[in-house]
């Protein structure tokens, strides 16, 4: 279209201009300008593109709430019901001038009503920022609320970005309970159906999950559990439990211990038998999913049933497996979602009853005898033979939901969509932030970003988004050729139909009260009998459900939360999900954190003057004489040795640095400690 123009006269339609930025998103700058170089008036200049990415429909701001973006998202989608998630990952803490905002990014916002208070830090004085980098705390950590539209092919409906902002993890119930509850209510302004939310199991959230459902918890003058909307909390990493250095779990006369799937490995003589390695039993990623699913396999379960006394082993990995089926697999019916959440419940229940009545000299002479390692293991309360209360209390958190849902959908009071609940999980923003750290480049060895970094990577995700979505609406178009193709992975359908997800198999058969009282009896029985295999009851002493039930009730109502007011986190009843600390997810500086020190200055001494400057010129830092006035909000007005200078904000935060921070999945620091093990 170029190529019998002059550079200066070369136009682009928008087809050409969204086909260049689908390049320069997908392939980098360096491709991107490879490319524009080599073939001249085929792209547009990267300050058009970087123009369209930063145009109003993809604007974010750290800590800015997006409803009315939100609300014309699920409009295109058609949708009025959604699912919210929140999640944390790392971030590198460091400052950053953000010249659109005139604001800088990398200092923890205050909260106002559990909300991040927005564009907080922007100044003109160079002192201001210096006493902030002295006495302010640097997020390094980064908060994301992403919302799932639920509709009838929710399959195909990407989650859509709320909010973005980072953190110090200095925060208590009340900001968690307050945010939520300002998210209910923005998004019944806009008659918008918020259906729950799903986060990990830190314990801040699952005590707001209790009190906003009143689930044993209470909140005098607080009726939040009368709303309509269900609650749902994330399924927590049940592995680490087995994995972790500081508990022994026991169930009846039997151990559950990894040295069961040690064994097995190293007794079979083909890993085609039960398809597991080392690495999937002791991942260096907590997180790590994949090893979840090979460890509580059918395969892996077959093969453990031929190592002795793995019987209590076996059961706990079923209870992964079954949280795997009715929580996060797409091909579960809703019914046998209803069996295997309740199934663990009764096991769960079982267990804790089992353990209250024992005394703890008994279990430990028990642990003593069952104990073939011949380890001395120090166990200083009854809690070390369960599982963690978190993962308790998720447990039944979900499984009761579950039925929720389901009598809200047979009272026709939330749709028949709303059964999906694979959909219904944080993962979201775990693939937000693989996105993202996809993002940086073939050349770059640092994996992760800062606040900043990563708000400007969902502009460019949310852009790339929109041309697909924009594509895709016009593939009917008899004009193919003005329509982008995107490759699709084999894993992804071509569409989603309504029927052909499980959890809606409903729809030819409409749940039924007896369906679902018929479920849970069935889950009773089974789960009675993996009890007796590992001798925890004797046939005759298992008690009829509504027994059980009354007794599970007493045990956690030990465990209620009855307060007039909300504690802060140093109050919380119930220990971390996570046993043991992860050095990996740990903050390393290049230097000694000592020198942090002798950066804090004296609010009493703060100026906007440099003294003791020996240097005329300042090479390769925007340090000027004069400025194009145009730009005078990115300057800071100093004087250096008595003249007046212009020091530019991102270089004032550069002087006011005494370390380069970075995280430790960085994967030239990964590789670099390997060389020196």
């Amino acid at each position: 279209m170029n190529h019998d123009r002059v550079k200066c006269r070369f136009s682009y339609d928008s087809s050409i201009r969204e086909f260049a930025s689908c390049i320069f998103i997908l392939g980098g700058r360096n491709v991107y300008e490879f490319i524009r170089i080599n073939i001249p008036g085929l792209l547009p200049s990267l300050t058009v593109i970087q123009a369209l990415i930063d145009s109003s429909t993809n604007n974010l701001q750290e800590g800015e709430f997006r409803y009315d973006a939100m609300s014309d998202y699920l409009s295109s989608k058609r949708s009025k019901f959604v699912f919210a998630a929140e999640d944390c990952t790392s971030v590198i803490p460091k400052i950053t001038y953000n010249v659109q905002s005139n604001t800088f990014t990398g200092f923890t916002p205050p909260l106002k009503d559990g909300l991040p208070q927005i564009n907080t830090f922007s100044t003109e004085s160079f002192s201001k920022l210096e006493h902030w980098s002295s006495t302010l705390a640097i997020s390094n950590l980064l908060n994301v609320h992403m919302i799932q539209p639920i509709t009838v092919a929710s399959n195909s409906c990407s989650p859509f970005l709320l909010s973005a902002y980072g953190t110090d993890n200095r925060f208590i119930t009340e900001d968690i309970i307050l945010r939520w509850v300002n998210m209910v209510d923005e998004c019944v302004k806009r008659e918008i159906n918020l259906v729950g939310f799903a986060t990990d199991c830190d314990s801040r959230y699952l005590r707001s999950m209790r009190l906003l459902m009143g689930f044993f918890a209470t909140m005098s003058n607080q009726k939040f559990h009368q709303r309509k909307n269900a609650f749902h909390v994330n399924i927590p990493p049940l592995r680490n439990r087995l994995l972790s250095s500081t508990a022994s779990m026991m169930m009846g006369d039997h151990i559950i211990t990894v040295d069961h799937l040690l064994q097995l490995i190293k007794s079979s003589s083909s890993k085609l038998i039960h398809n597991l390695v080392k690495s999937d039993i002791r991942p260096k990623d907590r997180q790590n999913y994949p090893s979840c699913e090979k460890i509580s396999s059918e395969a892996a379960l077959n093969a453990l049933s031929s190592v002795p006394y793995s019987k209590a082993t076996q059961i706990y990995l079923q209870i992964i497996r079954n949280t795997r089926f009715a929580f996060i697999s797409t091909e579960t019916s809703y019914v046998d979602r209803i069996y295997f959440a309740w199934l663990n419940v009764f096991i769960i229940r079982f267990w804790r009853i089992w353990l209250n009545k024992k005394k703890k000299s008994d279990l430990d002479s028990a642990l003593d005898r069952l104990n073939s390692s011949n380890q001395d293991i120090k166990i200083n309360t009854k809690r070390q033979y369960f599982m963690s209360l978190p993962a308790l209390f998720s447990m039944e958190i979900n499984s009761h939901t579950l039925v929720y849902i389901a009598l809200l959908v047979m009272q026709h009071q939330l749709p028949e969509e709303c059964l999906n609940i694979s959909l219904f999980n944080s993962q979201s923003c775990e693939r937000q932030f693989r996105l993202c750290r996809a993002m940086s480049g073939p050349f770059s060895s640092i994996v992760n970003f800062t606040v900043h970094q990563f708000i400007q990577r969902v502009k460019k995700l949310s852009y790339l988004h929109s041309i697909k979505y924009q594509n895709n609406n016009n593939s009917n178009n008899t004009d193919s050729d003005a329509n982008l193709l995107f490759p699709k992975h084999h894993k992804h359908p071509e569409s989603v139909q309504p029927g052909r997800n499980a959890s809606l198999s409903s729809s030819v058969k409409p749940l039924t009260i007896e369906m679902i009282e018929e479920s849970i009896s069935k889950a009773y029985s089974n789960a009675s009998r993996l009890m007796c295999e590992v001798n925890l009851y004797q046939h005759h002493e298992i008690p009829p459900l509504d027994e059980m039930s009354r007794l599970a009730s007493l045990q956690l109502q030990k465990l209620e939360i009855v307060e007039s007011s909300i504690p802060g986190e140093s109050e919380l009843d119930m220990e971390s999900d996570s046993d043991d600390s992860n050095s990996e997810e740990e903050i390393v500086t290049t230097e000694d954190e000592s020198s942090d020190e002798d950066s804090i200055l004296n609010d009493e001494v703060l100026s906007d003057n440099l003294t003791a400057v020996s240097a005329v010129t300042y090479q390769g830092m925007r340090v000027f004489d004069s400025i194009n006035p145009n730009l005078s909000k990115s300057y800071f007005v100093i004087n250096i040795n008595g003249t007046k200078k212009y020091l530019h904000k991102q270089t004032a935060v550069w002087l006011l640095s005494n370390e380069k921070p970075t995280i430790s999945s960085d994967r030239l620091r990964r590789f670099m400690t390997n060389r020196k093990t």
